[in-house]
């Protein structure tokens, strides 16, 4: 009984220095394959002409080719600037929706779907089953999360 595990343990010691050695020659081979970052810095071109256009210059100084961004005025972009699709990204202060304050009620029907939709949750905790608790808080969170995705982006929730 007592060779056989030391024997499993053997195996599993030459497993894990087999894999350290690996790693050191593998760290080894990428070092050397990178060298001097100095060394391996590369400059690649092709020949061209450059053709002398007065008036194109004289545009560019003059900014014509800049467009105003989110119709601020002070701030001007290329017009082939990327930044000029992105859409107008609202003030996180500013709340798409009024929240209505609840009535006594509501909220008391509030608390008490809540207290339903944890219901299984509590349960389980009070049995001792504490993984399938985290991993059911985690699961109700993400649906939460993606519940509100949605309202915000479309409008309504999933269910």
């Amino acid at each position: 009984m007592w060779h056989e595990a030391r024997r499993s343990e053997r195996k599993v010691h030459d497993l894990m220095d087999g894999a350290r050695r690996r790693a050191q020659r593998r760290y080894a081979y990428l070092a050397r394959r990178r060298g001097d970052p100095h060394q391996s810095l590369e400059v690649s071109g092709a020949r061209c002409r450059v053709h002398r256009d007065d008036s194109l210059y004289q545009a560019t100084e003059d900014q014509q080719g800049l467009i105003q961004w989110n119709g601020k005025q002070d701030i001007l972009i290329d017009r082939f600037d990327g930044r000029a699709l992105l859409d107008f990204i609202r003030d996180s202060s500013f709340q798409s929706f009024q929240t209505q304050e609840k009535s006594e009620e509501e909220e008391e029907l509030e608390d008490f779907v809540n207290f339903e939709r944890y219901r299984d949750l509590i349960k389980h905790r009070h049995r001792g089953c504490r993984y399938l608790f985290g991993f059911s808080i985690l699961l109700l969170l993400l649906y939460d999360l993606l519940s509100l995705f949605h309202l915000l982006t479309y409008g309504f929730i999933l269910m």
